[in-house]
């Protein structure tokens, strides 16, 4: 029989031997727990396809602030997913598991801001998409106010030809806004008569030579005063003064001088100026009604609009200001679009240097 010190020391022993196996008892509570496979939107392999994984940026090609444009083949309502990763993981899944007549899955689009992207998708939404080449995909949006990350499923090949056009164009981009021949110019900005700030361009003098020149004398005012018997006699071949006439919400912003073109009457599209994509915010771009009709018209881009390229004239952009343009776009009467909910106007334009 047990004395009381044995008694004691038993019970000690006994608590010692309790903690040192409750570890052991719960591990497989606490691994399953924990078992990447069971959270929400996990799918397989996507492990290895994590968000600073040089696979996942070469496969999946992902843009932030972006949003690709696609015929969709399985919508995001019902298609909530953790990660961008996990969304481009989807979208290879789909494509690998459709049948014959269904089109697979090569462009996904996750919308990454929490507070949701345009007016009515959710955080966390994952659209699946189809372009017929996904290695030149189209942009529907792109800018910092687009909170959607898109990609597109490249194979290595296609992945290698895709960075090498990327980096061709960001060299054009660079050379464009740094080309001594380019001349910049400037609004000044008046939002309901209080100054909202400066919006400076670089115009393509180099790819759009007559639209640039355009614009530019249109911001000075050399020419003078439209004659008698043109469009807009009697006033001023100048920007100054006018009104944004007509806005379109997450589209454009739309003004002109009301008058003819500089060279009198209207001039024919620039091709090179036309071959420019109005893919991203601030493009400056030709407003006419058809093929070689340019005036005084123009259009500031808030947003990407592939539907326009190859019809209207890229002529250049802008360089400072931007926050100036999306104010501006913010009058927009989605009841009309002729009639902006405030008056935006050019208070002062002119040329900054060549």
């Amino acid at each position: 029989q047990l004395n009381g010190k044995n008694n004691c020391e038993t019970a000690r022993m006994f608590r010692i031997a309790q903690h040192a196996i409750l570890p052991f008892l719960l591990l497989p509570c606490i691994s399953h727990a924990y078992r990447r496979d069971e959270l929400p939107g996990w799918q397989g392999e996507e492990s290895r396809l994590g968000e600073d994984n040089e696979m996942y940026l070469q496969q999946c090609a992902p843009q932030k602030n972006t949003e690709l444009w696609g015929d969709v083949v399985k919508w995001g309502a019902e298609n909530l997913q953790d990660s961008a990763s996990h969304c481009c993981e989807e979208c290879r899944l789909h494509n690998q598991a459709v049948g014959t007549g269904t089109k697979p899955c090569n462009i996904w689009v996750w919308c990454a801001s929490i507070n949701g992207c345009g007016e009515q998708r959710r955080f966390r939404e994952c659209w699946l998409k189809r372009q017929d080449d996904p290695a030149d995909s189209t942009v529907q949006a792109k800018g910092d106010n687009v909170g959607w990350t898109s990609g597109a499923l490249l194979t290595a090949e296609e992945a290698a030809a895709k960075h090498a056009k990327e980096t061709l164009e960001q060299e054009v981009y660079v050379m464009r806004r740094t080309n001594k021949m380019n001349p910049h110019v400037f609004f000044d900005i008046e939002i309901d008569g209080k100054p909202v700030g400066r919006i400076e361009f670089v115009l393509y003098a180099d790819a759009a030579p007559r639209a640039a020149e355009n614009f530019r004398a249109l911001c000075t005012g050399e020419k003078g005063v439209v004659p008698a018997g043109r469009e807009g006699q009697g006033t001023p071949y100048h920007f100054k003064s006018k009104a944004f006439y007509r806005i379109i919400d997450q589209f454009i912003d739309q003004a002109g001088a009301g008058t003819e073109s500089v060279f009198g009457g209207t001039f024919k599209d620039d091709q090179g100026g036309l071959q420019i994509k109005h893919d991203r915010p601030g493009l400056l771009s030709m407003a006419n009604s058809g093929p070689d009709s340019n005036t005084s018209h123009f259009s500031i881009l808030v947003n990407a609009a592939p539907h326009l390229n190859g019809k209207y004239t890229v002529f250049g952009e802008i360089t400072s200001g931007l926050d100036v343009a999306f104010e501006i776009n913010k009058l927009a009467n989605k009841a009309k679009d002729t009639a902006p909910l405030g008056k935006a106007v050019i208070a002062d334009c002119g040329q900054l240097f060549r």
